[in-house]
């Protein structure tokens, strides 16, 4: 099976033939797609998690029809097993344990039966024994919303048991971030917006579909790939341009849709003449390396591709030597361009081998993900690691032109789009306090439209690109650009750059939330403050503790000896990034070693 994420309005996934219209034929009817998704069923069940409110009920009964199966709601059998009795009675006179038990007897009951599309209550994926009967006999689809969007819908009823209390809204931020790391074990996910209820059907069928497209003959095969999916028609975005003012290297970071299409004018532009040797990794390959490389063509550039394999690995000497080789053969000359199409570990090897093949080629930056459009591609840095730790070789680079394409985002894992929103976030954390508040009312729009995404990037852009111009080689300033990366870097270290464990922004989102709370630790500032932190990246389902990583095990010395690893430690010291409030981050040096361990210790015991 491939597992699958839809969110408001946008494609992102590994499959491009996810989306019916864009099969040959174009869309499929629907009917086909119904038997489609049934066959991938494979005589299991649909089973609907998540929070209350989120449309399980109202959304599910309408999938239901239109994938010709029965709907069962496990609340419902709950109240009829109970003659009537409704649920916040149930839970007055009985007690919540007594609820749970029933809630685990019926659907273990409605799951030995037929195929149907199951609608659970907002805990019962929570129970252990609930989620592996779900994994046996059903296939999982949670209905992601959020905090605002749950609050507004649970307040019209006002008969949920759990949030009969003086302050609703704090208790439904408790439960999503009890019960998010949860859903997110579930096999598909879908955005539930403020949008008609036919709306989210025909999304959460567009997300099943390209489900069913990946998913094998075998119901035994794990190990899926996350992806956003809608056959909602983009809406026109205006592009925005940042310079990156660095006197005569200045250059330009143009944010905007259709940016691949269009490379090839841009690259004629800039360097008139030149040939191209594109790096990019192989999943990226598949989806737009072809895009890119009609564009060039069409603009009359000789290219060449350079493939390497997805992942950190290839951050490392052999890749690399076998990189700028490979430049060499293609005879692309200093005035010719390299560029990167990619993310980030694209980026800082394909930039680390333009700075070194021919002592420097002309470089482009072509970035593929949210963490390398706002963080990774501007500024210069480059690199590849060593077993001591991460980018430790390496050198500052500018590029020549970046063009980060928000619709090359559509083939984005979710799971990665939300590590790069996590360095969306930190730059409202340095010094931007209103660009942080726009993020917590907007962050839905960021995951959900395209005209959102232009306007978070270029804000992040335009606050790097400030910082990398007042200080290019991070002697001063831009190590502000590395709060929460000191714990961050040294989480990666820890589990071995293992992306199924642990990717560079879920590190980043730890290192931020740690940030914070040392810096309450220490008086600097308030403990609301870093809560508010934490609240805001688990609403959008990023780890916020360190017992967040799977399997960790480490204590608070190994943690230590990892920072110290750091690119940051000065003579035997730690450098930190910490905070006076949100948008009031400093560069604080001399930090005591045991007040870091003392934290630390705090921080892995915390649940």
């Amino acid at each position: 099976m491939s597992k699958v994420q839809a969110i408001g309005g946008q494609m992102i996934g590994g499959h491009s033939t996810g989306d019916p219209a864009a099969r040959p034929g174009g869309q499929t009817p629907p009917e086909d797609g119904a038997r489609a998704i049934r066959g991938a069923l494979l005589g299991r069940s649909l089973v609907l998690v998540g929070m209350m409110g989120s449309g399980k009920t109202s959304i599910g009964q309408r999938l239901a029809q239109r994938l010709g199966l029965p709907f069962k709601d496990a609340d419902a059998e709950i109240v009829a097993a109970a003659a009537g009795m409704p649920i916040p009675d149930i839970f007055a006179k009985y007690g919540e344990a007594h609820f749970r038990d029933c809630e685990r007897r019926v659907i273990a009951r409605l799951l030995a039966g037929e195929p149907c599309v199951l609608a659970t209550g907002g805990g019962a994926f929570m129970d252990e024994t609930t989620r592996s009967r779900v994994k046996e006999r059903g296939v999982s689809l949670w209905f992601d919303a959020a905090h605002d969007v749950l609050l507004r819908r649970v307040r019209r009823k006002g008969d949920r048991p759990l949030l009969q209390t003086s302050d609703p809204a704090a208790v439904l931020r408790r439960l999503m971030d009890e019960r998010y790391p949860v859903y997110r074990q579930a096999d598909i996910a879908v955005l539930s917006r403020d949008v008609p209820h036919e709306a989210m059907v025909e999304e959460t069928v567009t997300a099943l579909l390209a489900w069913a497209v990946g998913a094998p003959e075998s119901a035994t095969t794990q190990g899926f790939t996350r992806f956003m999916t809608s056959r909602t028609p983009p809406a026109p975005v205006e592009s925005q341009t940042v310079e990156v003012g660095l006197g005569e290297r200045a250059y330009d970071i143009i944010i905007g849709a259709g940016l691949l299409e269009q490379t090839g004018e841009h690259l004629a532009r800039i360097a008139p003449g030149a040939a191209c040797a594109i790096v990019t990794d192989a999943n990226v390959a598949r989806l737009q390396l072809p895009v890119l490389r009609h564009s060039l063509e069409k603009a009359g550039i000789r290219t060449t591709s350079i493939i390497v394999e997805p992942g950190e690995g290839s951050k490392s000497f052999p890749v690399f030597q076998r990189v700028c080789e490979e430049i060499l053969e293609a005879r692309i000359e200093r005035r010719d361009i390299v560029l990167a199409l990619g993310g980030g570990v694209v980026g800082d090897l394909t930039g680390f081998a333009a700075a070194s093949v021919r002592r420097g080629s002309r470089f482009v930056q072509v970035p593929t993900t949210l963490l390398a459009q706002v963080d990774s591609s501007v500024g210069g840095k480059t690199g590849i690691n060593t077993p001591q730790g991460k980018n430790l070789v390496g050198a500052f680079y500018q590029p020549s032109l970046v063009l980060a394409d928000v619709d090359a985002l559509a083939t984005l894992p979710l799971r990665e789009f939300r590590a790069g929103y996590a360095e969306v976030v930190k730059y409202g954390l340095i010094d931007d306090a209103f660009f942080f508040e726009w993020l917590e009312n907007n962050a839905s729009a960021v995951f959900a439209d395209r005209a959102a995404r232009v306007e978070a990037i270029s804000v992040s852009c335009r606050s790097k690109a400030k910082i990398v111009a007042r200080d290019e080689t991070e002697q001063g300033d831009r190590a502000l650009l590395n709060l929460g990366h000191t714990f961050g870097h040294a989480l990666e270290r820890l589990v071995h750059y293992d992306s199924e464990r642990l990717v560079h922004g879920e590190g980043v989102a730890i290192g931020l939330v740690s940030a914070f709370r040392f810096s309450a630790r220490l008086g600097l500032c308030s403990l609301q403050d870093a809560e508010r932190v934490g609240r805001h990246l688990a609403r959008v389902g990023l780890p916020t503790r360190i017992r967040d990583i799977p399997g960790w095990r480490d204590d608070a010395d190994a943690m230590l000896d990892a920072m110290f690893q750091d690119k940051k430690v000065e003579r035997g010291a730690l450098t930190f990034i910490l905070a006076r409030g949100i948008g009031r981050s400093f560069v604080a040096k001399g930090i005591e070693v045991d007040a870091v361990r003392s934290f630390l210790k705090d921080e892995i015991a915390r649940e």
